[in-house]
């Protein structure tokens, strides 16, 4: 997919087979004053401008064709509803196989509704096609379907339009990665996989990127990490993206699960269909997507991704339930549940976060179902530091990457206690699973290291192609760390509360 700036496209003699105008439901009056609509004007009904409502319409007297996209009430609107309609119009001009496409924006200046800075639309524009055009058919067969869309757009070509343009095709790429690394089938990305893919993007660029396997693990003390991959004839892996865009920036550890394959170990999953167990890893696509982001736009901040990487596999190696772990800061568990392996592997990176001096860490997990009955398919839980939350919580929303706080209830940490060990990774009560969950994690946190924990299982995946989302993986996460850790590192994190 390809963008330009400026009005070339918007008239017959600029190349464009159609005119894309996104519209508001209670503005379109003011469509008469578009002359591209010309008589088409009189067509327009309210129902075209509700949110992800797309209509064509057709051109006469030599007039490209019209794609209406709608953006809502003018009152809701924000550079996520944009994106929104960019999303749809994007796979809307691909299904109908459309090669250019103008894009004007005079229906969404209308009075009433938010400022439109020109720059901000243009990054929300090309982010949201970008994303809605998006399919994951490598494995399907015949060609690929290789968006061959070009968008030119109404905007200026401006130093400000251009740098916005340039970082949204930045953010959309990454996310776009982390999209293809969580829809891999288990058989296409098995730990090593992950940390090849991973050696393979940041190669050349000035991040460096680590991977400690087989005895290291040990060494290191990534000792939940081994536990949990030893059951799998496909190694454990730990993966390391160190990026130093300013020396003197606070350091920022990104925590993702990456268990490419969840069966539930000997603790196996009684679910008739887990074949979505793949998306097991989506934590881990979210913080390299994030690290390549940050990488790639040359941002000025200093960032670890720290992956650890496994298969959770019964076989006669496997984890038992009743063993007990030893982890590198004495923390000793009691393993109640091998398919609550997620804690066990992120425990080794927060510990790891803190030996390599980060200040703050972030982690991203695919940990309990408890949050999706909580707070459904779109929104994540967080739970931690207050003030990092709402960085968070305000970096994620422009994208549609919504979180929401949960609390970290002391008295329910009696919950893990264990007869053998100083904790057990479950709770010995069918409640809170998504508190229990935290604090656990919390007990390989230094008291030096601001933490936030995000619990990402609902948002990972969509159902449906709307929006920005394609059915399958939405790379949740990605453009809301890239946006956090940008702006931790132009003014420090947030104070705490």
């Amino acid at each position: 997919m390809k963008f330009e700036l400026g009005a070339a496209g918007m008239g017959t003699g600029g190349g464009a087979d159609a005119l894309v105008l996104p519209a508001f439901a209670d503005r379109l009056p003011q469509a008469g004053n578009v002359p591209a609509i010309g008589a088409l004007a009189a067509k327009l009904k309210p129902g075209m401008g509700e949110r992800h409502a797309v209509t064509w319409l057709y051109g006469v007297d030599g007039r490209p064709d019209v794609l209406l996209v709608g953006l809502g009430a003018a009152a809701d609107f924000g550079p996520l509803r944009l994106r929104e309609a960019a999303g749809d119009a994007g796979r809307a001009l691909v299904r109908d196989g459309r090669r250019k496409a103008g894009v004007s924006f005079a229906l969404a200046r209308a009075e009433g509704a938010a400022a439109l800075d020109e720059a901000e639309a243009v990054a929300a524009w090309v982010e949201g096609a970008m994303l809605g055009a998006y399919a994951f058919d490598k494995y399907k067969s015949g060609p690929r379907s290789e968006p061959s869309l070009a968008f030119a757009i109404d905007a200026a070509d401006s130093p400000a339009c251009r740098g916005a343009m340039r970082l949204s095709l930045i953010r959309a790429e990454s996310t776009i990665w982390a999209r293809d690394l969580t829809n891999e089938p288990p058989n296409g990305l098995r730990p090593r996989d992950l940390a090849e893919r991973t050696v393979e993007r940041f190669a050349g660029t000035s991040a460096r990127v680590t991977v400690h396997e087989g005895e290291a693990l040990e060494r290191l003390g990534f000792t939940g990490l081994a536990a949990v991959g030893r059951g799998s004839a496909n190694p454990p892996a730990f993966i390391e993206v160190r990026y130093d865009g300013d020396e003197a920036a606070p350091l920022v550890a990104l925590v993702g699960k990456g268990i490419t394959f969840d069966t539930g170990g000997i603790s196996l999953k009684r679910d008739n269909d887990i074949s979505d167990m793949r998306m097991d890893m989506a934590g881990s696509a979210a913080v390299l997507g994030a690290a390549d982001a940050l990488v790639r736009s040359g941002a000025p901040v200093r960032v670890a991704a720290l992956v650890p990487a496994a298969e959770n596999c019964p076989s006669d190696r496997a984890l038992l339930p009743g063993e007990v772990i030893r982890y590198a800061n004495g923390v000793t568990v009691q393993v109640g549940n091998t398919d609550s392996e997620g804690r066990l592997v992120l425990a080794d990176a927060l510990i790891h976060a803190h030996r390599i001096g980060a200040s703050v860490a972030i982690d991203l997990a695919t940990l309990t179902h408890s949050v999706v009955g909580a707070l459904g398919s779109r929104i994540a839980g967080a739970l931690g530091d207050d003030a990092l939350i709402q960085a968070l919580k305000h970096a994620g929303e422009p994208f549609g990457e919504r979180i929401w706080q949960l609390p970290l209830v002391d008295e329910y940490e009696a919950y893990l206690d264990s007869d053998y060990a100083d904790t057990s990774n479950i709770s010995s009560k069918g409640e809170a699973g998504v508190i229990t969950s935290s604090l656990f994690l919390r007990k390989f946190v230094h008291p030096s290291l601001r933490w936030v924990h995000i619990d990402m299982n609902g948002p990972k995946e969509s159902s449906s192609a709307r929006g920005q989302h394609a059915v399958g993986a939405t790379g949740f996460g990605v453009r809301m760390l890239t946006a956090f850790v940008a702006e931790a590192g132009r003014g420090g994190p947030p104070a705490e509360a």
